[in-house]
């Protein structure tokens, strides 16, 4: 099949292309030709090097570096071309890739690691284009949108067709009738792009934790992705929207739990590896432990409490589901190299008068522990002791200005 992917920053190259790769695939990359600020903070390849990189690299090849301990493996992921595009104009590109591509008539699966909706026009663009060329009768097969990031879904993207996207109600017409949204969930630590020149060629480097998970929705509209996938390293499931929600809390919101706590107790040492830190602290270890052991708790109670997730209770032994989720996530946390300034990239100095970015980090921390935290404490009438120790320590960070971007240190 032919894979075009959106966006070569830490999780695309790192787990999305990787994950997608198969004797049977064609991975082509695209890449804004000037990039935004990154939410997810900065690497230490600039994103003008890296796209260089990747489109004069001749083996067509970059490396994934796992962090597995003294040793760092070294993993070649293959690609079939890198391109970079601008706001408009991505139809004309995508009728060469399609056009080039020797895998487009068993099907076109293309996926994206956008954060925002008011970004996917470039991706609307190219998947209208290949709708079209499907729906005129050239040989391209079933079209699929994945959306690679924990917030926002393919499923959003097509049922809220905006406007700025550029589509007149016809486009959107035979954009629907063609392409199919897949649910998705993404999980790996990517922690950081770097240049690689060990071999002939340099190339890019993406540091990464040695766990991978890139899963799709199973269901009648999707069932034909088992055999174009096959020999990927893609897993399918039938609860996923379940199990997206369980990994915001039980991974995103106890990372974001402990690591507030260990920037707090360093002092706000933005040279921190949070494992390192963990490793030369025993209390902390514990700290940690405790927070996810509490968060657990709360989930387990939330999943059994609502009726939205019966059918994941039925089908699924809960406690062994979460207790050997939180397990190796624990151990994914203390064997990382992750730095601080990559974990809390969201938490950011306000302007002088301006809120905003403490509301919006705010925000997104309340989605991912109130849920848990409120079930913990109606179950046992009171609140849970280590992740409100967290919680303190953001308030400590927060009252002495202490914060993870140049601006607070």
């Amino acid at each position: 099949m032919l894979h075009i992917h959106f966006g070569a920053g830490r999780l695309g190259l790192g787990l999305v292309v990787p994950a997608f790769q198969s004797p049977t695939t064609e991975s082509v990359i695209l890449n804004r030709a000037v990039s935004g600020a990154n939410a997810t903070g900065n690497t230490a390849l600039g994103a003008e090097r890296r796209n260089a990189l990747l489109r004069d690299n001749p083996e067509r090849t970059y490396h994934l570096r796992i962090l597995d301990g003294a040793e760092a493996p070294t993993q070649r992921v293959r690609y079939a071309g890198f391109h970079t595009y601008a706001d408009k104009g991505l139809g004309r590109l995508t009728r060469q890739i399609a056009g080039a591509s020797a895998a487009q008539h068993r099907g076109v699966v293309v996926t994206a690691s956008v954060l925002k909706r008011e970004n996917y026009g470039p991706v609307i663009e190219a998947l209208c284009t290949l709708a079209r060329l499907r729906e005129a009768g050239e040989p391209i097969g079933p079209i699929f949108l994945v959306a690679c990031e924990n917030t926002v879904s393919a499923q959003e993207v097509l049922a809220e067709l905006r406007p700025a996207d550029g589509l007149t109600p016809a486009g959107a017409a035979v954009l629907r009738r063609q392409v199919t949204p897949v649910a998705a969930l993404v999980d790996r630590m990517c922690v950081d792009l770097e240049e690689d020149a060990s071999g002939a060629h340099p190339t890019v480097r993406v540091r990464t934790e040695p766990y991978a998970s890139l899963k799709l929705a199973l269901g009648p509209d999707t069932e034909i992705l088992r055999d174009l996938c096959a020999g990927s390293g893609i897993d399918f499931g039938r609860h996923l929207d379940v199990e997206k929600q369980i990994k915001g809390w039980l991974l995103n919101g106890t990372h974001w739990l402990i690591a507030l706590r260990a920037f707090q107790a360093s002092g706000g040492d933005h040279a921190m590896k949070l494992n390192a830190f963990m490793a030369a602290s025993p209390g902390e270890r514990r700290h940690a432990i405790a927070v996810m052991d509490e968060m657990r708790e709360g989930v387990a109670l939330l999943l059994r409490r609502d009726p939205a997730y019966a059918a994941f209770v039925r089908d699924v032994d809960v406690d062994a589901y979460l207790v050997g989720a939180a397990t190796a996530i624990l151990q994914r946390f203390f064997a990382t190299e992750d730095p601080i300034t990559r974990i809390l990239a969201r938490f950011q100095a306000p302007p002088a008068g301006d809120p905003g970015p403490i509301e919006a980090f705010s925000s997104r921390f309340a989605d991912r522990i109130n849920g848990p935290l409120a079930a913990y404490e109606a179950e046992k009438g009171v609140l849970p002791p280590a992740a409100s120790r967290s919680l303190l320590s953001l308030l400590h960070l927060v009252q002495s200005g202490t914060f993870i971007d140049a601006r607070a240190q």
